[in-house]
């Protein structure tokens, strides 16, 4: 059995990933006393957090091209 998935719906899914991610990071920064093992954590929640925004971008930029203008005028392909 194979499943397809549209670029969207995978990068939505992931998206809720990486926010679950950065909540369990901020729930961890809660209790964590140690201040090596707090900037690790801290380090981590940055890091997701870029990349929710990347994500987010990415996810406008899919959903903004599949409108009618989009069509006539495609935006150049990214390398």
């Amino acid at each position: 059995m194979v499943i397809y998935l549209e670029q969207s719906a995978i990068l939505q899914d992931l998206l809720q990933s990486k926010i679950a991610n950065e909540m369990f990071y901020n729930e961890c920064l809660i209790y964590i006393k140690n201040p090596e093992a707090r900037q690790v954590f801290t380090q981590l929640r940055d890091d997701e957090m870029r990349d929710i925004v990347n994500l987010q971008q990415k996810i406008d930029r899919i959903q903004s091209s599949e409108g009618i203008i989009s069509k006539l005028f495609p935006l150049k392909p990214r390398i």
